[in-house]
């Protein structure tokens, strides 16, 4: 559950802020759609997510790049600055690598100021391309960097581990090369156990995780044709709920473009009031209903004026018939035969009343005759009647003129 951010919105959380991404072509997408959101009021572009190594864009910088390829050392990193705020990307193809190390290693001596927010993922290329022991070495990595965190970072930088969005059955594109092209059909299952496995390491050394994949999951129709990477208005969706996210953490009100209870609870619940977290299980409409104590039960009785529910219709003839065959009918009065007998089931729905093709009420233990596939006649007793599915009552019990019996007989 996210808020709605508009461009001043997201200027003023940003103010004299430094934000800083690291991860694959899905958190550059975030990174462009948050400078786009930070000069327009209106939804990125698609044709703009897909280029890269641009000179320039949006008046930022591209400080660091390599050529354009599918390896595992290609490079981009660039600079947004902007009056008091400031944005980096860099593009990485390992959560662990020496350019982090280095960067923290700057930090941790006071040679370069900490970011305030850092935001980072890189979850495909880490189980993808880094051979068969990539998803181990993603394992050790994922320890490693979140103790270089502990070790480097001060308290005050917020650390947003972003979890892979899911991915298609069958996607291609840069990140599978000819040589891994057999895991895009078990990739979106390792993605999940990744994803899993990393928002423990996270979460266990006091950092932040926002599960992208859960937001999304519900959003794959709006995903690329490639199965990877997303259209403009899921990348939108992401921003939304990386400054929400950060508005929270930081204890900043939020627009207030968008209301709902369970954001309004968590924000109360995050600025220390006394507030529950309520998840509605019923639509916005009926949230506010009285619901009935569970602790009782409730018996529902059917008054004798209340007419009964036929499973079909009777024609007048039948009618007739029914109340002509009254007299001979057992008085209700006397009380129902004894249940739980052997091949007996109690006769427990009493509303629904059974009747032969000549109108007759049929008894709970009045046997029924239908043929089977040689026409040979076959008895059966009434409460075997009721253990069949009601759709089939009509085509295998009220119409006994055809001599064969249906396929399932």
């Amino acid at each position: 559950m996210s808020d709605i951010f508009l461009k001043k919105d997201a200027l003023n959380l940003l103010k004299k802020k430094h934000v800083v991404f690291f991860g694959d072509s899905n958190v550059r997408s975030l990174y462009k759609d948050l400078l786009w959101l930070m000069n327009k009021n209106s939804l990125i572009e698609k044709e703009v997510l897909k280029r890269k190594l641009e000179k320039s864009y949006l008046e930022d910088t591209l400080v660091k790049c390599s050529a354009l390829h599918k390896g595992r050392d290609f490079e981009e990193v660039r600079r947004y600055e902007r009056g008091n705020v400031c944005v980096e990307y860099s593009f990485i193809t390992r959560c662990w690598n020496s350019s982090i190390e280095r960067m923290m290693s700057a930090i941790k001596q006071k040679e370069k100021p900490a970011p305030d927010v850092i935001v980072m993922n890189s979850c495909l290329w880490d189980i993808t391309r880094w051979g068969p022991n990539g998803v181990t070495a993603y394992r050790d990595n994922m320890v490693k960097l979140m103790k270089l965190f502990q070790s480097s970072l001060p308290t005050e930088t917020l650390v947003i581990w972003t979890t892979a969005p899911p991915v298609s059955t069958s996607c291609f594109g840069a990140l599978l090369v000819k040589q891994v092209e057999f895991l895009q059909h078990t990739l979106r299952f390792e993605v999940m156990e990744a994803n899993m496995f990393a928002r423990q390491i996270v979460v266990s050394h006091g950092f932040d995780v926002l599960d992208i994949h859960h937001h999304l999951r519900m959003q794959i129709h709006r995903r690329a044709t490639d199965g990877i990477h997303w259209l403009p208005m899921p990348v939108r969706h992401m921003t939304n709920l990386l400054l929400t996210h950060i508005a929270l953490s930081w204890n900043v009100p939020l627009p207030g473009n968008f209301h709902s209870r369970i954001l309004e609870s968590i924000q109360n619940h995050e600025t220390g009031d006394k507030a529950e977290i309520v998840f509605p299980s019923l639509p916005p409409a009926l949230v506010d209903a009285e619901e009935p104590d569970r602790g009782t039960t409730v018996e529902l009785k059917h008054p004798a004026s209340q007419p009964q529910v036929k499973t079909h219709r009777i024609s007048g003839l039948m009618q007739r018939r029914k109340k002509n065959k009254k007299a001979s009918r057992v008085p209700p009065s006397l009380p129902h035969p004894p249940v739980n007998k052997e091949n007996v089931l109690p006769r427990s729905h009493d509303l629904y009343e059974r009747y032969n093709k000549y109108g007759e009420v049929l008894e709970p233990w009045e046997p029924v005759t239908l043929y089977n596939n040689y026409g040979e006649p076959i008895t059966m007793k009434q409460p075997f009647y009721r253990m069949i599915k009601r759709p089939w009552h009509q085509s295998l019990f009220h119409r006994q003129q055809r001599k064969v019996a249906p396929y399932h007989f």
